[in-house]
């Protein structure tokens, strides 16, 4: 959490951006390594591959998430919006409808019967929207308008993942004194008030605050997403694990790509919205846009960092209301203490 934003940094500031995604090779790497030669083993049913289902889930998911991206400059329905709309609608459908029909399914639907899976599902997709865009705003919030190389800029993102571990660490010991479900709650309370002093930076705010809300909100993210994850696990039989696992990842990152999609779109077009009339179309499309058209006039500059800061409040209130309702639905489906794998009644589901 700590090494990847500053070698980010490191690679945009002697290379380009391009660079950044070298970092994957030798991660992918020694992930499989590591697979291979310490991960034990573990065994379900075999059942044939669902390449239709899993067609459909990616057009469905990117279609979806380009449809969000266009909303900015096209409108819901302007140019070819409705065509990604469609397009979305009709391949998620499918693939329920395919997911519940086929013999072999990808994702086994009748997981989400279980009470706490799908409110653990709900819960982490809720919060990774709320979370997915925190690192697009921010990063551009510490290059763009307090003036960071990209080099200090990941570091400005130390705090999080101190936080982060000391969650953790603290979590672990408290779970099985206090269950999941008040782990969860309390986690994504102090997430969600770390959202609330986001939405206080300004333009001209010190780092102690941005920074003191990274520190809440790995604090807060060390506490409930461990123990989310394991509630959601602890719902699935042994020998659907590996589903589960991939379920759970599948989960984490649609709600970061939605986050992203969504929390994105609603900054450009606010952005957009805060800057003058007289300004050109490029200057309002992004910050990084102003402040190249700006040229340098001090007063351009100042209207975009002052623009991109209220964009930014009103972001972040968006992000800590998707923290707030995943805290209300694990509060309301969440079970108070951790249960375990109801393997007969899931297994007899699934054969159904």
């Amino acid at each position: 959490m700590v090494g990847s934003p500053v070698l980010g940094g490191v690679l945009i500031a002697h290379f380009s951006w391009h660079a950044i995604f070298f970092l994957n090779v030798p991660v992918v790497a020694l992930a499989v390594l590591a697979g291979l030669l310490l991960m034990p083993e573990s065994k379900g049913p075999w059942q044939q591959p669902d390449p239709l289902g899993a067609v459909l889930s990616a057009v469905g998911m990117t279609a979806l998430v380009g449809w969000i991206i266009e909303i900015p400059q096209h409108g819901s329905f302007g140019g070819h919006a409705w065509i990604a709309l469609t397009a979305a609608v009709l391949a998620l459908a499918g693939f329920v409808v395919w997911e519940n029909t086929t013999a072999s399914p990808m994702v086994p639907l009748a997981l989400f019967k279980h009470r706490d899976f799908t409110g653990d599902s709900l819960s982490l997709t809720l919060v990774q929207i709320g979370n997915g865009g925190l690192l697009l705003v921010l990063t551009q919030y510490l290059q763009f308008v307090l003036g960071y190389s990209p080099v200090k800029a990941g570091l400005a993102f130390v705090p999080l993942a101190v936080a982060a571990l000391i969650g953790n660490g603290v979590g672990a010991k408290a779970a099985a004194k206090l269950g999941n479900r008040a782990l969860v709650l309390t986690g994504m309370g102090v997430m969600a008030a770390s959202f609330a002093l986001l939405t206080t930076v300004a333009a001209d705010t010190s780092f102690a605050v941005p920074a003191t809300a990274l520190g809440l909100l790995g604090l807060g993210a060390g506490l409930a997403m461990p123990a989310a994850v394991g509630a959601l696990m602890g719902t699935i039989p042994p020998e659907q694990a590996g589903v589960g696992s991939a379920l759970n990842d599948t989960i984490g990152q649609a709600g970061t790509a939605l986050g992203i999609a969504i929390l994105g779109s609603l900054l450009a077009s606010d952005f957009a919205g805060r800057m003058p009339a007289s300004a050109s179309a490029g200057a309002r499309q992004s910050i990084g846009g102003a402040l190249a058209a700006a040229h340098g006039d001090p007063a351009l500059v100042h209207t975009a960092r002052v623009a991109f800061a209220d964009a930014m409040s009103t972001t972040f209130t968006v992000s800590g209301i998707g923290v707030l309702a995943a805290a209300l639905v694990a509060a309301l489906v969440m079970r108070r203490r951790t249960p375990q794998p109801v393997v007969a009644e899931a297994a007899a589901e699934l054969a159904a």
